[in-house]
């Protein structure tokens, strides 16, 4: 029984979608044929490039971004918002093989130290994505403090350790839906090339791209 018990700990830590621990936001209510964009692990060199390229196609991302990261690019933050998209926190230093330990201590540090980065750039974002989408028992209860909902996603293309741009678009399509959240990655050799190719391929397939109202999403915490 504790062997289950513990299986069953390690199943709610490890999988994004997994509500045992508390809310998570893995798609949003919708009427409409359309999805939220999400992309993770930035900003990089490469980020003021895909943010044109996206605005030129009419799509708007969230981009939840790594603290010191955005640090380290201190004018991405504005080069997004210009072009219509937002940010949101991603943890300060993406750990991402200890995340799923980590103490409430460490948790809230992650959480706080990348919030406070963007502030500094102006954004007040309190949405958050933990590294690989882990949840360890402190993170429910660090982010209820601060009334900060946990974004999960509805498909991912696992194109954070794939390189093959078709074989992310063939999972993205299989599975998106209105109200997806979707789940892609910058800052890989092949990352600009993988979400433009998903997101021509969403749009010729009558998609539009949203951004949901914050609201609404802190609204399903209560």
């Amino acid at each position: 029984m504790t062997a289950l018990v513990h299986a069953l700990l390690l199943w709610a830590i490890l999988h994004p979608r997994c509500v045992w621990l508390g809310a998570v936001v893995s798609r949003f209510a919708t009427e409409k044929n359309e999805v939220w964009l999400t992309i993770d692990d930035g900003p990089c060199e490469h980020t003021p490039q895909l943010a044109e390229a996206l605005r030129t196609r009419g799509v708007r991302a969230t981009f939840f971004v790594i603290g010191e990261r955005l640090a380290e690019h201190p004018g991405t933050a504005r080069a997004l918002r210009s072009s219509g998209h937002s940010l949101a926190n991603h943890s300060h230093t993406h750990p991402r093989k200890t995340f799923w330990l980590l103490s409430r201590r460490r948790v809230t540090e992650e959480f706080d130290q990348c919030a406070a980065i963007l502030r500094d750039s102006g954004i007040h974002s309190r949405l958050f994505r933990p590294p690989v989408g882990h949840k360890p028992p402190a993170l429910h209860p660090a982010l209820a403090s601060r009334n900060a909902p946990m974004i999960a996603w509805s498909t991912g293309g696992r194109d954070g350790w794939h390189a093959d741009p078709s074989a992310t678009v063939r999972r993205i399509e299989s599975a998106a839906r209105p109200g997806a959240i979707i789940l892609l990655h910058e800052g890989r050799a092949h990352s600009l090339a993988t979400i433009l190719a998903v997101v021509d391929a969403l749009l010729a397939r009558g998609f539009t791209f949203t951004i949901p109202d914050p609201e609404s999403l802190y609204a399903n915490l209560h």
